[in-house]
């Protein structure tokens, strides 16, 4: 999984709160801070400190940073709204500078509040540094978890954190003890990607109990699907409808007639010989050559397909690989894995949670795609030099509530494709599934988003779905592909 939404800021400091404060103890409420970092104007902060492992309540604890923009309007509600990350690795408190994610008119009434996730962002972050340094670009075209790495950050954060601890079980609680900490007596999830692998677990663990109000899941995760297994064939399947989408839109058919055979041929030949480009480092701002494999082009096509933006782009940076120019896909890909999108609690997760369960056929399964096995192959290399804690039983079986819940998915989603709202959909009698047409992961640059966030704003304030008009989802149109390279 990968986030749904994608752009990662550089994570503020995990000790941003500790100058001249006394030794930690958990607390059972939040107390207030002073904000730093670069946090949405008007927000409050607060720090809760947790147990790392709650089978042993006098060991090491965690400092969860909360941030809370408090509701505008006079009429207040007790019910806030709880932003969940994706990743797993990005930390919420990133969301609320985003305005299409914390939209305002959410805010009127209820409060909205970023939680980073234990593992991320201030709260005791387990941030890895598997690609650089920045003067070697060469570095950021390697493996997609180098092994070496893998191994060095295992080190350095053992001596500050238990890596079993930091599961969606342990974040589950988490969340509980932020609620009731802030004294809310009632909320609201929303959350993408992974984060919705978090609202539903949440959702099966305290619904009962009527914590929960409404959830919202954008790009959700179905709760018996196991990363990275099909990558490999939910990427060719949105590739190929991207193909089917430039082919049925005058200016790309005109532009590029023969992409789908030119997609082909690329891979070919790069399973044959690497190729190499000039490209232009984001750091040092200088031009230097590269290798890329198959692998590398591939990861770089798979994520332009996360949202129509970079997926407009998909068949120009194609076609000039075919040509033999592959420095566009080469500096897309730079300039991804300089954002440091993985990290130790991606590795935390996933691999007790997801590739543990992975079957052993998987990368011969995905090998015929353009991505091929090499995700599968890479994360279990990875996962045998991780520690990880142990799944729940009762984690991958089917979330029954009788919540109200509003899903949407993207028509070309590479990662989270539609067909997994429709299983959560069996077993949640309340909800209701959008398909947003051309979205990929995300609906970063689609126009008529306008829609969605009517919807989001109706469904929390009615905590309802068969009322929701969903017929302005029509009116959602993908940008123009590009034709001509942007540099």
């Amino acid at each position: 999984m990968a986030a749904a939404v994608i752009l990662l800021a550089v994570a503020v400091p995990a000790a941003w709160w500790t100058r001249s404060r006394p030794p930690l103890r958990t607390a059972d409420v939040a107390s207030e801070v002073t904000c730093e970092g670069n946090l949405a104007a008007g927000a409050r902060c607060h720090r809760l400190l947790v147990p790392e492992n709650r089978r042993d309540p006098r060991g090491r604890t965690i400092p969860l940073r909360i941030a809370i923009l408090p509701a505008t309007g006079s009429d207040r509600l007790p019910d806030p709204i709880f932003y969940l990350a994706g990743g797993p690795g990005q930390a919420a408190t990133e969301l609320m500078r985003d305005r299409e994610l914390a939209d305002p008119s959410l805010r009127e009434r209820r409060d909205l509040v970023f939680a980073d996730q234990r593992g991320t962002g201030a709260s005791n972050a387990l941030r890895c540094h598997f690609y650089g340094p920045p003067d070697d670009p060469q570095s950021y075209f390697q493996a997609f978890l180098p092994i070496d790495k893998v191994r060095a950050c295992r080190a350095e954060l053992e001596s500050k954190a238990e890596l079993t601890q930091y599961t969606t079980s342990a974040s589950v609680e988490d969340l509980e003890a932020i609620r009731v900490a802030l004294g809310y007596p009632q909320i609201n999830l929303l959350g993408g990607s992974y984060g919705t692998r978090l609202a539903m677990e949440y959702l099966r663990r305290y619904g009962p109990e009527g914590r929960v109000r409404t959830v919202i899941l954008e790009s959700p995760v179905a709760p018996d699907s196991h990363s990275p297994e099909n990558f490999g064939q939910m990427a060719a399947a949105a590739l190929d409808a991207m193909f089917d989408e430039c082919a049925s839109t005058p200016s790309c058919a005109t532009a590029f007639p023969d992409i789908r055979e030119e997609a082909r041929i690329v891979f070919d030949r790069l399973r044959q010989t690497n190729a190499t480009a000039t490209i232009f480092h984001p750091a040092s701002r200088k031009s230097a050559e590269v290798t890329l494999t198959r692998d590398h082009v591939a990861e770089a096509i798979r994520y332009m397909l996360y949202s129509a933006r970079g997926a407009s782009m998909v068949p120009l940076y194609l076609h000039e690989a075919f040509t033999g120019n592959f420095a566009p896909i080469a500096d897309f890909l730079i300039r991804w894995r300089a954002e440091g999108t993985f990290d130790g609690l991606y590795l935390s997760i996933t691999c007790a949670e997801d590739v543990a369960f992975v079957p052993a056929e998987a990368a011969d399964r995905d090998e015929p795609t353009f991505l091929g096995g090499y995700r599968v192959r890479q994360q279990r290399a990875a996962c045998a030099e991780w520690p990880h804690g142990t799944r729940p039983e009762i984690a991958g079986q089917p979330v029954t509530s009788t919540v109200p819940v509003l899903m949407t998915s993207g028509a070309l989603d590479p990662v989270t494709p539609s067909a997994n709202a429709d299983v959560l959909m069996r077993t949640l009698p309340n909800a209701l599934h959008v398909r947003v047409p051309f979205s990929g992961h995300s609906a970063a640059g689609l126009n008529g988003l306008g829609c969605l966030s009517t919807l989001k704003r109706t469904f929390i304030e009615q905590a309802r779905t068969d009322a929701l008009d969903t017929s302005c989802v029509a009116g959602i149109e993908r940008p123009g592909f590009g034709v001509r390279d942007p540099r």
